[in-house]
């Protein structure tokens, strides 16, 4: 069975009909591509969403400095960010690895602000390794202090723990350590007099806590629960040095045993 072919003039009617919606289709790809490479080159690469601000809320300029340097965001106008495209979990990623941050969170302001909320770690206490380190209560080494810095941090030091473990983004985990902080506030609290003049913890492998105070007096705390031996120390020094605070006559004071405490006065002659 045979087709029938259309007649010509029908032939070139299709024809032309598809040749004119092939042209008219031509402009409207060529417009969808220039729109669309328009709204790239306005969303990802035209200045209307390029970084010219990185705010750090809750720290010192020093921190802020460190801050922008890690994040590589100290000189915004040698770099281009598109804020649209900049990922945010990276860079908070990173600056959770600096040890004097305890809490990181980031918002984009749109189209051109950044803005970085810290919470920095409150140092509380020194750590003897190879110099000297700040901690906070929770164990972190925060940072090596600076020789010229020592006496901005009126605290007491830690003594007694490995040199090798202790380092900046390390965590202490020996008990000792905490009982350490919670004598330290026990005595900043109800003894500040006394913790005025303290100048050491010494830490030993068995665990003993010893508070050296200036003049070289020690208070041997032990091991086991030492800070419910604190009212036993201030029922002490109002009996025995109500006018002497300090205990500087006092060679030591052994709180270590049951019920007694054992002292020995320092040879004044």
């Amino acid at each position: 069975m045979s087709g029938k072919r259309d007649p010509f003039p029908v032939r070139m009617k299709r024809m032309f009909s598809m040749l004119f919606k092939f042209l008219i289709l031509i402009p409207g790809v060529i417009l969808s591509l220039w729109l669309g490479y328009r709204l790239h080159y306005f969303l990802f690469l035209s200045p209307f969403f390029q970084l010219r601000k990185v705010e750090v809320l809750g720290v010192s300029d020093e921190l802020n400095g460190e801050i922008l340097e890690n994040v590589r965001m100290d000189h915004l106008g040698l770099h281009y960010y598109n804020l649209l495209k900049l990922r945010v979990g990276p860079l908070r990623d990173r600056l959770q690895t600096m040890p004097r941050l305890r809490t990181v969170r980031i918002y984009k302001d749109y189209p051109s602000i950044l803005r970085i909320l810290v919470q920095p770690r409150k140092g509380m206490i020194l750590v003897a390794g190879k110099g000297l380190f700040l901690a906070d209560s929770e164990g972190m080494i925060m940072e090596k202090v600076k020789p010229e810095k020592i006496k901005e941090y009126c605290f007491p030091v830690v003594t007694g723990l490995k040199e090798e473990e202790i380092a900046p983004g390390k965590i202490i985990k020996e008990e000792a350590f905490f009982k350490a902080l919670d004598i330290q506030a026990g005595l900043l609290k109800h003894r500040y007099e006394l913790y005025d003049r303290l100048s050491e913890f010494n830490l030993n492998a068995r665990g003993d806590i010893t508070a050296v105070f200036q003049g070289g007096t020690e208070i041997r705390f032990g091991r086991k629960n030492p800070l419910d031996k604190l009212p036993d120390l201030d029922a002490f020094i109002t009996k025995y040095a109500p006018g002497n605070q300090d205990l500087t006559t006092f060679k030591y004071v052994d709180l270590r045993f049951n019920k007694q405490i054992v002292y020995a006065l320092r040879d004044t002659r």
